[in-house]
């Protein structure tokens, strides 16, 4: 988690500071050592030292998540180790500049336990820190792809291919059949006004969404006729809630990659089953149709930072997404 070089500074500085503070009584007691200096700057740096290799060690088991499972789960145990581990350096360095007693043994134990003690409390405020800050991008995140999506979602209701082709339906339907034009321009304006008005909305419950699927699969058959046959089974949607727009999207996306016609006319299909609404379709390729993605991935993106769920596609001789549904909190 913290592998950047700011990081490595601060727990590097904490782990310093650690060992100077808790070997502060040595280095004062060496002062009376000073008709000696070589051996007392040499006894101060290997305690400091000794203090900073433990601190930066504690860090390292308390901070880092490492492959190895058991070492997760008993990082006390791990720390233990290091502090056994201290002691013995430590000790065993101390015996080559002054014989090794007793009450130097209790110190070298209780300086390192100081040491992490300070080195957890300084890494669990770290910790919480960090945990704030990925939780404010992941905020900032969900915002910036929230706008995105109002963005593209605008543009796709209100592009002028969209509109150029509802009015020019609309257009036909005037002089074919008065009735007809005026209930196409109904649906029309509750698509539009549904499409803006859920802008600012993250979830929507399952029956205005469907509303909407109704509206706009009525619009595409009337531009369509027969060439594209959308079968909506019964859905319960009581207890459910979506992302604003996202059937919409799938149903977008297969008239885009695949061929409408009275030769092969396309079929989309959409059910639920097992808290997920499925909608597939027969792939028959447009030619120069491909396309980069982009939407599906978005869409997937999406959910990911809403619900922590991501979205199914299966590719056979169906075209197959599963959306997930939320339920009601």
């Amino acid at each position: 988690m913290f592998n950047s070089f700011i990081y490595k500074r601060v727990i590097g500085g904490m782990a310093l500071l650690a060992a100077l503070l808790v070997n502060l009584p040595i280095i004062i007691l060496n002062l009376e050592h000073l008709h000696n200096w070589q051996i007392a700057l040499i006894d101060v740096t290997v305690q400091v030292f000794c203090c900073f290799v433990l601190g930066i060690s504690v860090v390292g088991v308390l901070m880092e998540k490492t492959p190895y499972t058991w070492i997760n789960r008993n990082k006390a145990l791990v720390i233990f180790g290091l502090l056994i581990g201290y002691c013995f350096m430590l000790a065993g360095l101390n015996s080559l500049f002054l014989p090794v007693r007793m009450g130097m043994i209790s110190s070298i134990i209780m300086r390192g336990a100081v040491v992490i003690v300070m080195m957890y409390l300084w890494s669990k405020n770290l910790i919480e820190a960090e945990r704030k800050n990925a939780l404010l991008l992941e905020n900032q995140q969900l915002k910036h792809d929230n706008v995105l999506f109002q963005l593209n979602a605008l543009k796709n209701q209100l592009n002028p291919h969209f509109l150029f082709n509802s009015l020019n339906t609309l257009s036909w339907l005037i002089n074919q059949d008065t009735a007809k034009s005026q209930e196409y321009l109904q649906k029309l304006s509750q698509v539009l006004r549904y499409s803006l008005s859920m802008q600012e909305q993250q979830l929507v419950s399952l029956k205005d969404e469907l509303v909407l699927v109704e509206n706009y699969v009525f619009l595409l058959q009337m531009r369509f006729g027969t060439n594209l046959q959308i079968n909506l089974s019964p859905i319960e949607p009581t207890p459910y809630q979506i992302l604003p727009l996202s059937i919409q999207l799938l149903i977008e996306n297969a008239i885009k990659h695949n061929v409408v016609s009275s030769r092969k006319p396309l079929q989309i299909d959409i059910s639920f089953e097992e808290e997920n609404i499925i909608v597939s379709n027969k792939i028959s390729p447009k030619l120069h149709a491909e396309g980069t993605g982009i939407g599906l991935a978005n869409l997937d993106n999406r959910y990911k930072l809403m619900t922590g769920k991501s979205i199914s596609i299966q590719k056979d001789t169906l075209f197959t997404v599963r959306l997930p549904l939320i339920k009601h909190s």
